[in-house]
């Protein structure tokens, strides 16, 4: 999640990051569900500078439902500020009871969900006032075992110090959805690969989950020793060490079991984060967070295509991405270029913001709390609820966790959120 602030207020709001939804709300002081009595609401008694509009809007995710009055205010976050239209949530499912956001940051490539908010996304807006040097953001999400609580979301330009070798970009696959859909080359397990063709990765930053249909779950899961399968639901023992892999343009990433391998249960088992689901097509994967803990991902609007680097030895399988790769041609694991025309690896070469000792970067600097917290699937999935609460709360910047600093100037042009 990500802490903004809206117009003349200075409370702070606690947004999902939901990179497979172009639609911005926050709950509405108006509410009278249940959900919005456990969460911090907004409305005109918070900020002088909001107007509510005559006009409606209704989002139905894979679990829970909003529906309310679009409105327009400043919206602050880091040091970014931009006047966006967005929801004002009214009715809010008792989904969102239980979730720890008050609302949602949408920063998909565009909804063509009837009934939603018809107008320019954060991203647009922050492009079209040159506040951002590219149309893109970066995001590095963190997780609760190792305790650092430093997820980060970049504006503009990516975060060099936050992976190592170049990004490894893949262009996106077109669809009437919005989403950041990606070939997937391969999965596999330890080097095993299951030999898939044909399948395709939505990169999904608002679900936890790693999902997939059934018969690649149930192959996924073979190739992991003393596994159990229940229905869409599977369980690995605890002390498995086998890394889950996916490959990307030619690069084999590895998931960590502390990603995959959710908590014990009863049996003695630990249960998997990987789930026999067909959420849209019958070759499609749900990617979210139980891979995107392992690379630093670029989304980039402006070139259609997703980029993911490599934080750690750990994140890619015996090798970094090579920076002599061409860009029809992408390392594989062992660094030999392989056929690969949908994606490119190269070093991005426009501004990035600069960390400070405490790796905040000085334009558009806040933190956010993202591990072990229930995400949001997209419509046509249901939500699986992790066992864990999310661990510290999302804080502006590093010098000050009540308040956004100042709006950032057009020669801002790399802004990052913590």
């Amino acid at each position: 999640m990500v802490a903004v602030t809206f117009g003349t207020s200075s409370e702070e709001y606690h947004l999902l990051v939901d990179a497979a939804s172009s639609n911005t709300w926050v709950m509405s002081s108006e509410c009278e569900t249940d959900a919005c009595k456990t969460h911090s609401t907004f409305g005109k008694e918070d900020s002088t500078s909001l107007t509510v509009s005559d006009q409606t809007f209704s989002i139905t995710y894979g679990t829970g439902q909003v529906n309310g009055t679009v409105a327009t205010d400043d919206v602050h976050v880091g040091d970014l500020s931009a006047s966006l239209t967005f929801g004002l949530g009214i009715g809010v499912s008792s989904d969102f009871t239980s979730y720890p956001m008050d609302g949602i940051l949408g920063l998909g490539r565009g909804d063509s969900t009837s009934n939603a908010i018809e107008a320019p996304s954060l991203m647009d807006l922050l492009s079209t006032k040159s506040l951002i040097k590219a149309k893109l953001f970066g995001l590095h999400l963190s997780r609760t075992s190792d305790g650092d609580n430093d997820g980060e979301l970049n504006f503009g330009a990516p975060d060099t110090e936050r992976y190592s070798g170049d990004l490894n970009y893949m262009s996106v696959i077109e669809n009437e959805d919005g989403f950041w859909e990606i070939p997937l080359d391969d999965a596999g397990v330890d080097d095993k690969t299951l030999g898939s063709k044909g399948r395709s990765a939505i990169i999904d930053s608002g679900t936890s989950w790693l999902m997939m249909p059934e018969g690649d779950a149930v192959a996924l899961h073979k190739l992991i020793p003393g596994y159990t399968q229940s229905g869409e639901t599977f369980t690995v023992p605890c002390t498995s060490k086998q890394a889950v892999q996916l490959t990307f343009g030619g690069v084999v990433y590895n998931v960590s079991t502390a990603d995959y391998i959710g908590g014990k249960l009863s049996n003695g088992a630990c249960s998997s984060k990987i789930i026999g689901r067909q959420t849209f097509g019958p070759h499609q994967w749900l990617v979210g967070d139980v891979f995107l803990k392992n690379v630093y991902t670029v989304f980039d609007l402006d070139d259609s295509r997703v980029g993911f680097g490599v934080k750690s030895e750990e994140a890619v399988a015996s090798s970094t991405v090579s920076s002599s790769a061409s860009a029809t041609g992408s390392p594989t694991a062992s660094g030999t270029p392989s056929n690969a025309p949908t994606s490119t690896v190269e070093e991005f070469s426009g501004a990035s913001a600069t960390p400070t000792s405490l790796k905040t970067c000085t334009a558009g600097s806040t933190s956010f709390s993202n591990s072990g917290s229930a995400k949001l699937a997209p419509t046509g999935t249901t939500l699986l609820t992790e066992a864990s609460t999310p661990t510290g709360t999302a804080v502006v910047t590093a010098e000050s966790q009540q308040s956004p600093s100042a709006t950032a100037s057009p020669t801002n042009k790399g802004a990052a959120v913590r």
